[in-house]
């Protein structure tokens, strides 16, 4: 296992920098790894669309720049969660995992479970970040 660590920050829906708790945690702990993870089964979902993916990707882009802009990179992956953790553990072995909390729909709570156990499995901490007052527990 690498003594570089990072803490992997898991950009879900809050695609932005300024206001993003999971960031400024990671950060404070050492180096950072910024993931995101584009699902094809989350987007398959009745409740998603495809102006609502274009927007997500322009917001990824801007984020990408902004974090460019601090010397830090924005690591996309598309597949399915855990698996992507789990390729992304593979070659860059990491202990922690910060996010916020997803208060989505009932295939972001199971895979939120998964990746849970997945955590667990790995002994990866992993900190969810309340995004506001929605508490899904």
């Amino acid at each position: 296992m690498s003594s570089w660590q990072p803490t992997v920050d898991w950009f879900k829906r809050g695609l932005r920098m300024h206001d993003h708790a999971p960031l400024t945690e990671a950060a404070s702990r050492g180096p950072v790894l910024c993931l995101q993870v584009t699902e094809p089964g989350l987007w398959s979902q009745p409740d998603t669309a495809a102006q609502h993916f274009g927007f997500v990707q322009e917001s990824l882009d801007d984020l990408a720049q902004a974090l460019q802009a601090r010397g830090v990179r924005l690591y996309r992956i598309t597949g399915e969660l855990p698996e992507a953790l789990e390729r992304l553990h593979a070659s860059v072995p990491f202990g922690h995992l910060v996010s916020h909390e997803e208060t989505g729909n009932a295939f972001t709570y199971r895979r939120d479970r998964t990746v849970a156990q997945w955590c667990h499995k790995r002994d990866v901490v992993w900190t969810e970040h309340a995004q506001f007052g929605v508490v899904r527990r």
